[in-house]
């Protein structure tokens, strides 16, 4: 009894290559963007879960703002300072609540006793900061608007266009430098390097020549500040992204 033999066609090279593409297509996922990661990071998790410290944050912003204007002012009206001497303060001033409402989300975490819990989730308490953090930036600008125009009520001499440029400049040249630090060292020290660092420098620069440093940050065109907080919003945008994807480093915070 004669077997009847089957033909299998065998694919070429181009059906093969067209169908290796469509395995891979359908089996890998696209690579999120970094709008699109954080965004479905927000839908996923809610606003209530993402801040479940707002209360207690909304209460540092309505302390700290006026204690910032009134230092400021009672500072400013020193008989040997000039007025000009606000724009050296806004400068150094800007970035604190920033830094405040920061380490106060990460350290309220750790004490609630949610911090290991959050860093084998989903996604971890870096992830979870990244989002914070710039959520941070743009309250901290509104806040800081609001801190200069208060100032700017009591002493209309003030530019308040330039100050809040300085504030903004202050406040991405800041947290562009914190973040840089804490993904790249890895240090506990690094937090406090960073804010000794700061009012250090400020502090010599206005001892050292508070006429020339006032001057300084008077002078300065506003589109120099505008090409400085381009500079660094991106570079700020660049170090949250590395932030999540960042491992647990021990002593970070």
């Amino acid at each position: 009894m004669n077997k009847e033999k089957f033909h299998i066609e065998m694919p070429d090279d181009l059906e093969i290559e067209a169908q290796i593409k469509t395995i891979i297509n359908k089996g890998i996922k696209p690579k999120e963007s970094f709008y699109s990661h954080l965004k479905n990071m927000y839908r996923q998790i809610g606003f209530k879960h993402l801040f479940h410290d707002i209360g207690e944050i909304s209460f540092l912003i309505i302390l700290i703002l006026p204690i910032l204007i009134s230092l400021t002012v009672d500072i400013s009206k020193n008989p040997n300072m000039e007025y000009e001497v606000i724009y050296s303060l806004i400068f150094m001033i800007s970035p604190i609540l920033y830094l405040i409402m920061s380490l106060f989300s990460f350290v309220n975490t750790k004490q609630k006793g949610t911090y290991e819990i959050e860093m084998v989730c989903k996604y971890n308490i870096y992830q979870l900061a990244a989002l914070r953090m710039l959520i941070f930036s743009i309250i901290c600008i509104i806040a800081n608007g609001i801190y200069i125009y208060g100032i700017f009520l009591r002493y209309e001499q003030i530019n308040f266009l330039k100050g809040f440029m300085i504030s903004v400049t202050a406040l991405f040249l800041f947290s562009t430098i914190f973040l840089y630090l804490i993904t790249k060292i890895g240090s506990g020290f690094t937090k406090y390097f960073v804010i000794g660092g700061w009012i250090f420098i400020n502090l010599a620069l206005s001892i050292f020549n508070m006429n020339f440093y006032n001057k300084l940050l008077m002078n300065i065109p506003t589109y120099v500040y505008l090409i400085v907080i381009i500079a660094c919003g991106c570079s700020y945008i660049k170090s949250l992204k590395k932030l999540i994807t960042f491992r647990t480093i021990k002593g970070v915070f």
